[in-house]
């Protein structure tokens, strides 16, 4: 579907838009120091009840065993994940994730997942690169700061709130929520943030995905002689692009059976309603698990690719790199996790055991 976009939108409206739901920053780094000062949303009451992110799955151990141990290691790792991780802990992790990128446990719980932005390309490479292996491991993440991604941030919202106004008019009981980081307890090595949940009463639940292009944030004119852009001549999301991917691991992950795809200028708003690819998910999705158990996982378990593994401060109990809230002792400057010393807020003076008792 094809629609012309209503001039009535004023600069007023846009920043009552952003009065609802504040601009989100753009891809922040995490920090490997004390994560005391992460976004709000890591307030201790709200992290309670999460799970261990997959980069608590490192173990220095693992280093030593030879690559056949390793293999048989990640088969009994991966096992493990699929029955042990919670439904109560990963819809928790869904709902202090809403801010997304904004959000510090987004970025934590990503690393080492397959997410929707990668699977076009995991799903499309016999060999994935060290290279890239790092990149889903997140190391050395740096802030993205260029014209687009400001662009697609800062407008994303108000896209969200024309197409929920649009297509009010036509489906009854409408509602459209923002969405944080979603896993599935049977596959916990997928990841998927979709911009908006979308319900009603006619069509049941879907996902939403926005894309506010830069190159064309004036118009759209000229994007059908553009090979890499995501619609073909007829307006229609290529099947073979990353963003067809994207949305059809989203419906995967999230358990819905139609996305609808918009794309927002300046002068033209497209909504298009893709439904689940089941052929494409059958193909894909089993190369994807064995890129994740044979080329990732190990990753995860060793970090033999971290530059920074021997800079970052380890746990001093558990021995693990930083995840969630730390805490160091006054006396010792020992680092270490909220969760392995029972702490749940951070006191003024903290002691750890051993400093305590000499």
């Amino acid at each position: 579907m094809y629609f012309t976009l209503s001039p009535a939108l004023t600069d007023d409206d846009i920043l009552e838009l952003k009065a609802v739901e504040p601009e989100a920053a753009v891809l922040t780094s995490m920090d490997n120091s004390d994560t005391d000062t992460a976004s709000s949303d890591t307030d201790t009451e709200e992290q309670t009840g999460l799970p261990e992110p997959l980069t608590a799955l490192f173990d220095t151990t693992l280093r030593e065993l030879s690559p056949q141990e390793l293999n048989v290691k990640c088969e009994e790792t991966f096992q493990r994940l699929k029955t042990t991780t919670q439904h109560q802990q990963l819809e928790k992790l869904q709902w202090v994730t809403r801010q997304q990128s904004k959000s510090h446990d987004w970025h934590i719980h990503r690393a080492g997942r397959i997410t929707s932005t990668k699977f076009h390309h995991v799903a499309t490479t016999d060999k994935l690169s060290k290279n890239y292996i790092m990149n889903i491991m997140q190391y050395n993440k740096t802030t993205l700061n260029v014209s687009s991604v400001i662009w697609g941030e800062n407008m994303e919202q108000t896209a969200r709130q024309h197409y929920s106004d649009f297509m009010s008019k036509n489906h009854q009981g409408l509602m459209v929520s923002t969405c944080g980081l979603v896993v599935q307890p049977s596959e916990p090595y997928l990841g998927s943030s979709p911009d908006g949940i979308v319900t009603c009463t006619c069509c049941g639940k879907g996902v939403v995905e926005i894309k506010c292009p830069y190159k064309y944030r004036e118009s759209l004119q000229g994007s059908t002689e553009d090979p890499k852009f995501c619609l073909d001549n007829s307006l229609v999301l290529k099947p073979t692009h990353t963003y067809y991917y994207q949305i059809q691991l989203h419906m995967f992950v999230c358990d819905v059976n139609y996305c609808d795809f918009v794309v927002w200028t300046k002068k033209e708003f497209i909504v298009q309603r893709v439904g689940k690819d089941h052929k494409l998910l059958q193909d894909t999705l089993p190369k994807a698990q064995e890129a994740f158990v044979s080329q990732v996982l190990p990753e995860l378990l060793t970090r033999r690719f971290d530059p920074a593994l021997e800079s970052q401060r380890a746990c001093k109990f558990c021995g693990r790199p930083d995840f969630g809230k730390t805490i160091d002792c006054n006396k010792c400057s020992g680092h270490f996790h909220y969760s392995c010393v029972n702490i749940r807020r951070k006191p003024t003076m903290w002691l750890c055991l051993d400093c305590a008792e000499s």
